[in-house]
């Protein structure tokens, strides 16, 4: 076995913010659920992204204008607020941008996601039953920070 001695690295504790990335990419949750609001800071947190919660009084046309985000991931019927307007707004914003959209397992809000999706030709949309599980979720972020270009997010 090779082995290369070499000596700690030492660090300079007088510049903290030279210890710190950027952030890169950005995800907007459109969704009033505390819960998912943790489960989304957590993962968030892990994956070094920025969250952007939107609640049901801010413009989500002019947030995804401001924020420029990777991915959205909305409920597609909360007690404030439209998912399917968030569709509309988002197709007017990129019709490409990755959206998942939290059903609760509702079959008819289901389908009728289905059709806005296509009506408004959104290209990357995925619905799913309940929150996704933390794999299928960091799976989703990755996919999304391909198509950004937020090189940090793809596995080696």
């Amino acid at each position: 076995m090779n082995m290369i001695a070499a000596d700690d690295l030492a660090l300079d504790y007088r510049f903290p913010g030279t210890l710190r990335a950027e952030k890169q990419g950005c995800v907007v949750l459109f969704s009033d659920n505390t819960d998912a609001v943790a489960r989304m800071e957590t993962v968030c947190e892990f994956l070094d992204l920025k969250l952007e919660c939107v609640s049901a009084g801010t413009d989500l046309a002019d947030m995804l204008r401001a924020r420029r985000p990777m991915a959205v991931i909305s409920d597609i019927d909360g007690d404030d607020h439209d998912g399917f307007h968030a569709m509309k707004l988002i197709a007017r914003y990129n019709p490409d941008l990755p959206v998942m959209l939290l059903t609760d397992g509702d079959i008819a809000l289901m389908g009728a996601a289905d059709a806005i999706q296509e009506i408004w030709g959104l290209t990357a949309v995925t619905l799913t039953s309940g929150f996704p599980l933390a794999g299928q979720l960091v799976s989703f972020l990755f996919s999304a920070g391909r198509k950004a270009g937020c090189m940090r997010l793809v596995p080696v």
